[in-house]
């Protein structure tokens, strides 16, 4: 987006004093839909700040003070050309208000409609603007802040003030029924034919002695017409001044202020006149209901209409298409399955496979404990260790006004003498949500990934830290076994459904288009202690089946229940944003920790729902924005393969506040990949013009970057990137370096000082990067 454009977007939402919904277009104008609270702005060309002040301050006002039923009402009321007349009023009395509101715009309103006037916007090029009609100077005089020099009699004077002076809708829809009436025979009168001597003749050629056909005249009663000058400047002088309000009011009392008179005008003529025109808008009160009659004439706001026509010309015709994208309602009862669904799957599965799996289960749970219940031990005192140490370096310590007996003997030397008390503060509460990839890709990684994520859990249970993983994947054939009963499958577990997503989500116009998602439960800090030994054992059980490359492990095979699938990352991040929210609120924590364990990058998404078919967004050629209507925020979809995930990611943090935590497992064969897309590109497009890319010189640097980076990740096994829509991101070595060694520390051979010291760092060392998924959660969530 335009950077102007997201400035003013902001500038927007501040004068409304609300979280408008600011969207652009390829629309002719900015328009405001006060029932939705939706802004749309123009994607005009030069368009400069003040322009857009003056759109924006003006569409904030019908935000602010225009009520959406009664404008609507008011304009399919009356005729097509009433809507023009309407909005004549109706704008002079938002802009009004919005100068009262924020002074600093008066100036932009000026400066925004000479730009229009420049452009000749109104059609006035070579015309006289007094010879125009009462409603066309009107609007002319109300858009310039009342700085133009224009001519109005003393009926249409009259009406001038009171548009001033207009503070409420009612007051403007009542005032434009008026000028209407009037412009109505001010313009039937105009267009009637005329004698050489200037005379009117009404429909029977009758002389007319009304006076008012051409609306800026009118006769002193010899015979002679006598034209009104009414040049104001915004505060009612013939000289503007930025100081005052910009539409003739009084700011403490809301009151219009009258025409200023001449410096040589009396008394007597000021009475005179005013008892003149007391009596000509007594003459047309009588006029107009001679032509209550002729109903089937329209009159028409010219400027009006000519500023709807040319706005097309100032459309950015090559400009980008503004798509606005809704993010899709989860529906968490066909996504959620609860771990006591997903563990009695996986008992009844493993119990018909060996008859002694309770016996195995237990050996595998025993050897498990045996490996890493010290590590989890010392985990935990290194936790509780750095939560303290954290809380007293923010402790305080205060006088609690009770005397220290045993310091009153030195009151005359030492005003310390009060008892002190040290005050530390609470530590903030934390939780974690894990989420883990279930795609065929992982088959390699399952294994290991699961063994961090028992200890993690495992580590949390001991320490008290509320906690939730879950499996994500699409597998229709998991789903089938989730939800036996869902409609969308038959009874061979075959998709019957036409839904694209079966269920998973909404999919009302314009809703992002996803595919069906699963979000199984593994294991959680709620279970109680048999249920969580249980849990445990089954996971260990998942281990031993994927530990080879085959269906089958030592003992188990790959059960069906826990089939691989693709990897629907953004789906499972919508899907997580109710879960995350409620975890936050049972549980009563500050902070949520988001961990994602994954090894690929999320399933592409490329439509959205359109009168019920997909309609293919395109983000290299459109501006495409991820929307969420019940928040008001917009995320715009970056031209990459992820713009969809970083996008939804952005959300998920913004409307749930956690913290997201990416782990990317990558094998040795991606190793070389992922370190240039995460790491090598970046770095050296924003050290070099990118109009060297793919020189020799590029291609130089980006192997000297990736071989700095690779270097660094043989030692260390793993790599903290920078990458988009996440609060830190790992990149982790899979496959066998993913494994947890055992904690056998070997002793060198020659004992001595310095080779223990070096022998245990480097064992301490290589079990932290083993471990990397633990260590690297504790160390945030101490702080």
């Amino acid at each position: 987006m335009n950077n102007i454009q997201n400035q003013k977007s902001g500038l927007a939402k501040l004068m409304a004093t609300e979280n408008l919904t600011v969207q652009h277009a390829k629309t002719y104008t900015a328009s405001f839909d006060p029932k939705n609270r939706i802004l749309t702005c123009p994607i005009w060309t030069e368009m400069s700040g003040d322009l857009y002040d003056l759109l924006m301050g003006h569409e904030v006002g019908h935000a602010i003070d225009t009520p959406a039923d009664g404008w609507h009402g008011a304009v399919h009321d009356r005729g097509r050309s009433y809507k023009g007349f309407l909005n004549v009023v109706e704008d002079a009395r938002i802009e009004k208000r919005q100068k009262r509101r924020y002074p600093g715009l008066r100036k932009s309103f000026i400066n925004g409609f000479g730009e229009l006037m420049n452009r000749d916007f109104f059609g006035l090029k070579g015309r006289d603007i007094n010879s125009m009609s009462f409603i066309d100077r009107l609007n002319l005089y109300t858009k310039s802040s009342y700085t133009m020099d224009i001519q109005f009699n003393d009926i249409e004077q009259d009406f001038v003030e009171r548009v001033q002076a207009c503070e409420s809708f009612e007051e403007a829809l009542k005032l434009t029924d008026e000028i209407w009436d009037y412009s109505k025979e001010e313009q039937q009168q105009t267009e009637m034919p005329q004698d050489d001597f200037g005379y009117e003749f009404d429909e029977d050629g009758e002389e007319s002695e009304t006076g008012f056909g051409d609306g800026d005249a009118e006769t002193d009663g010899k015979g002679k017409q006598k034209a009104k000058t009414k040049a104001r400047g915004e505060d009612g002088d013939q000289e503007s001044d930025d100081s005052s309000d910009g539409d003739g009011e009084d700011d403490e009392d809301g009151e219009g202020t009258k025409s200023a008179k001449s410096d040589g005008e009396s008394e007597d003529d000021e009475s005179s006149e005013e008892s003149e025109q007391g009596n000509a808008i007594n003459r047309y009160k009588e006029s107009k209901s001679l032509s209550d009659g002729l109903d089937d004439f329209e009159p028409r706001c010219e400027t009006d209409e000519n500023f709807r026509a040319n706005e097309t010309s100032l459309i950015a015709k090559n400009a980008r298409e503004y798509v606005y994208l809704d993010i899709p309602a989860p529906n968490l009862k066909n996504i959620v399955t609860p771990a006591k669904r997903v563990q009695e799957l996986l008992t009844e599965d493993f119990s018909k496979q060996r008859q002694d799996y309770q016996q195995v289960a237990n050996n595998l749970y025993a050897d498990f404990r045996k490996k890493n219940e010290r590590y989890i031990s010392l985990l935990a005192k290194e936790f509780e260790m750095r939560k303290a140490a954290q809380r007293f370096a923010k402790a305080k310590t205060a006088s609690t006004g009770d005397i220290d007996i045993s310091r009153v003997f030195k009151y005359q030397i030492d005003d310390n003498i009060f008892k002190k008390i040290m005050r530390v503060p609470k530590g903030k509460s934390h939780g974690l949500v894990l989420l883990l990839d279930k795609s065929g890709s992982m088959s390699e990684n399952l294994t290991a990934s699961l063994e961090q994520i028992l200890i993690l859990a495992l580590f949390c249970r001991k320490v008290s830290i509320p906690f939730s993983a879950y499996g994500f994947g699409n597998s229709e054939s998991v789903r089938h076994m989730d939800f036996p009963s869902d409609p969308s499958f038959d009874e061979y577990g075959t998709v019957i459904a036409k839904s694209y997503s079966t269920g998973c989500f909404s999919e009302k116009e314009g809703d992002l288009q996803l595919s069906s998602v699963y979000l199984r439960e593994m294991i959680n800090s709620k279970m109680s202690n048999s249920e969580f030994s249980n849990a445990v054992k089954n996971i260990l059980c998942i281990m031993d089946a994927f530990q080879y490359r085959y269906s089958y492990g030592k003992f188990f095979q790959r059960p069906k229940s826990e089939s691989l699938s693709n990897t629907p990352l953004t789906e499972a991040l919508i899907a997580s944003q109710p879960v995350i929210k409620e975890f936050r609120k049972l549980n009563n924590l500050d902070i949520v920790n988001l961990c994602v364990v994954h090894d690929g990058d999320a399933d592409t998404t490329t439509s959205y729902h359109n009168n019920g078919t997909r309609n293919y967004y395109r983000v290299g050629y459109q501006n495409v924005f991820l929307c969420d209507k019940k928040e008001k925020l917009q995320f715009e979809l970056s031209d990459d393969e992820n713009g969809a995930r970083i996008a939804v990611s952005k959300w998920l943090t913004k409307t749930t506040g956690a913290k997201i935590i990416g782990f990317y497992l990558a094998p040795d064969s991606q190793v070389r990949n992922v370190i240039r897309r995460r790491f090598v590109n970046d770095e050296v497009l924003a050290a070099d013009d990118s109009n060297k890319k793919y020189t020799w010189e590029w291609k130089c640097a980006t192997n000297e970057v990736y071989s700095k980076y690779a270097k660094i990740f043989r030692k260390n096994k793993y790599l903290e990137s920078k990458n988009d829509g996440y609060e830190s991101f790992f990149i982790i070595a899979g496959g066998n370096d993913l494994n947890v060694g055992d904690d056998t520390f070997d002793a060198p051979d020659k004992v001595t000082a310095t080779s223990l010291s070096k022998a245990f760092g480097k064992f301490t060392k290589n079990r932290q990067v083993n471990r990397v998924l633990v260590s690297r959660f504790i160390g945030m969530i101490a702080a």
